[in-house]
């Protein structure tokens, strides 16, 4: 009975906390009391809560993969395991959701894989700009063997397991003054990127004024003239509804990072082999459904949906961006660690193969 009441008073209190989450990030009282339910139902079944921390939106592409995860877990692990969707940064930026990983606190989360710099710099590898043909490589190169057991104990030693690997295109710029058709077009543009010194390096290299920023931040900043413009893909692109302010895209392709998901090393840890396997299996077959069905499907519709909006989409010669980027892969190369000159050699040789 004590343990009952426990439990109770356990779930009860998760309620409280979920609602009050959601009511300071703007969530609706529908939403909250959905998500309330889920933990509730999640508590009185015995299921282990996974929860999903990222700083993607509640719709679109990358919210449809999401649920298709949720899905797997759930099948996989036979109800043992539920995962739980928490968008928009509800429970932190990206730096806060890895140190909950780290912590134990937070179970799941997905970045660009430049974002594992922060605590390893092999992971900055990925930031060179032209480093791929395109996002299938990319994923291809990062689950060959030789190629994953480097990332998979580099990862590991700080703490998370990696168990996808998601294809999330080509970054292209998207911006809302001109057309551009070579890298003299983007002079003087303030364009958004990640916040890694490689990829502003390159950015500014290839003519533009690389502006770091949140991408939470963008719409704003394209409001209000802080940005002229971003690379992306169309899926990610529409998703955001950046192609309501922005009307010129040039398929530069340069930049071309997957993204991990990856769970709290110390959490899976706890967890029994069965449900260990279970979601080792939900990755991979998430990895396989995202990069074959979700991804393509998704690349093909924001397509037109941009065109729909009015945006003129250009066809450039990549050759004078590739060589606008060169001293920046040079610089890098020369003054790469050991660990990043051993991985960008395994890359390119792997790549190879694909």
């Amino acid at each position: 009975m004590k343990r009952n009441y426990v439990k109770k008073a356990i779930a009860l209190a998760t309620i409280s906390i979920m609602m009050f989450s959601l009511a300071a990030c703007g969530g609706s009282a529908d939403t909250g009391s959905a998500r309330a339910s889920s933990t509730a139902d999640a508590a009185a079944s015995g299921a282990t809560v996974v929860k999903y921390s990222v700083t993607f939106g509640a719709s679109g592409t990358q919210a449809d993969g999401a649920n298709a995860l949720a899905e797997l877990i759930s099948q996989e692990s036979e109800g043992r395991l539920e995962m739980q969707f928490y968008p928009s940064s509800q429970l932190g930026d990206k730096a806060a959701t890895m140190e909950g990983l780290q912590n134990s606190t937070i179970e799941m989360t997905e970045c660009a894989a430049t974002d594992l710099s922060a605590y390893d710099d092999i992971w900055s590898v990925f930031s060179l700009p032209y480093l791929w043909e395109n996002g299938d490589q990319a994923v291809q190169v990062v689950q060959d063997e030789a190629v994953k057991s480097v990332l998979d104990a580099s990862a590991e030693a700080n703490g998370f397991k990696i168990i996808a690997w998601t294809n999330i295109g080509s970054r292209s710029f998207l911006n809302k003054s001109r057309k551009v058709n070579s890298p003299a077009d983007l002079k003087g543009l303030k364009i958004r990127c990640m916040e890694d010194k490689v990829l502003a390096d390159a950015t500014n290299a290839m003519g533009a004024i690389g502006t770091p920023m949140a991408a939470s931040d963008v719409y704003t900043g394209l409001q209000q003239g802080t940005l002229d413009g971003l690379d992306h893909t169309p899926s990610v692109i529409v998703s955001n509804g950046w192609e309501e302010i922005c009307k010129y895209y040039s398929l530069t392709e340069h930049f071309t990072i997957p993204d991990p998901v990856f769970v709290s090393l110390s959490w899976f840890n706890t967890l029994s082999e069965e449900d260990q396997n279970a979601l080792v299996s939900a990755g991979q077959k998430f990895t396989e459904k995202w990069n074959n069905e979700i991804w393509p499907k998704a690349t093909e519709e924001g397509m037109k949906a941009m065109k729909g909006a009015g945006v003129e989409i250009t066809e450039v010669d990549k050759t004078a961006f590739k060589e606008a980027c060169e001293p920046v892969v040079d610089e890098f190369i020369a003054g790469a660690s050991g660990g990043q000159k051993n991985l960008y050699d395994l890359l390119v040789k792997t790549a190879e193969n694909y």
